[in-house]
């Protein structure tokens, strides 16, 4: 990575999500429901880890498209922050993205998201600057449509050539994981060192329901490091070498699991950062993403990345 800036540069979706709270299903039509709570929010993969990536004492840029509407300008406030500068590409014909998330107990979140301006973010949108960073991650990867696939690529190549390491965190593709999606996906991964799904997308994308037999099998195909994210049972690093690394989580009572998957992500990089070895970073990581889902959102800002621990013999 030698001639590579300092910092993490992430590319990708932000915008608002509206949480609705406590609803296992949606009303009948011509009624009306009562939840428990409706909050807004920053969103977005690459916001989110953007903010995460900056409170942990990394300085980051964020790129991302937006409208020129009341939502940006919420945005904007939400990413006032120390050490995160926002790149905010400004197209006054679209509205910015939006998602409402519902979530209720025992059942998995659901999104419902309007794309906007996000839906026009190319390569060409993205700073010079912000590819000259150590790290570039290109996040909410299935929100952008216009840097899927060759884009990607590009995008990447050009991180390449200034000696960063990058990063592709997809999500859930709208039109499922079909043969033609897969073969997208296993052809950007050519070009990303590190790879963060979850144990669901891994799935979705190898077509093996075991993390770990997945992860090794994507990591020695693409020679991609993949960092899988196993919800309860804390996450695993497959090397392309063959090499399977595990971190459990320790037992805690969810508060809010919203925003772990990118606690975890932006602990990992951060960890990677400061050199921690693979193992330590995941250790690490697992332990700051646990943390989260423990403590309420108005209060994480205190959570702090743990130190690394010693290497054993």
């Amino acid at each position: 990575m030698s001639g590579a800036q300092a910092g993490i540069a992430v590319v990708g979706n932000t915008n608002l999500d509206i949480m609705v709270s406590g609803a296992a299903e949606l009303p009948e039509p011509g009624t009306e429901a009562i939840v428990p709570g409706i909050d807004i929010r920053l969103g977005g993969s690459a916001g989110n880890l953007a903010v995460r990536c900056a409170g942990l004492g990394q300085e980051t840029v964020l790129v991302s498209k937006v409208g020129d509407d009341a939502s940006t300008r919420l945005v904007e406030q939400e990413l006032a922050l120390p050490g995160l500068s926002a790149e905010l590409v400004r197209d006054a014909g679209l509205p910015s993205g939006i998602t409402v998330a519902v979530e209720a107990p025992g059942r998995d979140r659901a999104f419902i998201s309007s794309l906007g301006a996000m839906a026009e973010l190319t390569p060409q949108d993205v700073p010079a600057s912000a590819l000259g960073a150590a790290t570039v991650v290109l996040a909410g990867y299935f929100l952008l449509p216009k840097l899927r696939g060759n884009a990607a690529v590009e995008l990447f190549a050009a991180a390449h050539a200034n000696g960063a390491l990058t990063v592709l965190d997809t999500g859930w593709p709208a039109e499922g994981w079909t043969g033609d999606v897969r073969t997208e996906v296993h052809s950007v991964l050519g070009s990303v060192d590190l790879f963060l799904p979850n144990s669901d997308e891994l799935a979705g994308l190898t077509g093996n329901p075991d993390p770990q037999d997945a992860a090794l099998q994507l990591a020695q195909q693409t020679s991609t490091l993949v960092a899988a994210k196993l919800g309860a049972d804390g996450a695993g690093l497959a090397l392309p070498d063959g090499t399977w690394l595990h971190s459990a989580a320790r037992p805690v009572t969810p508060v809010d699991s919203t925003g772990a998957g990118d606690g975890f992500n932006a602990a990992f990089l951060a960890c990677l950062a400061r050199r921690d070895t693979p193992a330590q970073a995941l250790a690490a990581a697992v332990s700051y993403a646990t943390e989260l889902v423990a403590t309420a959102p108005e209060r994480r800002s205190a959570v702090v990345l743990p130190e690394p621990q010693p290497l054993s013999l």
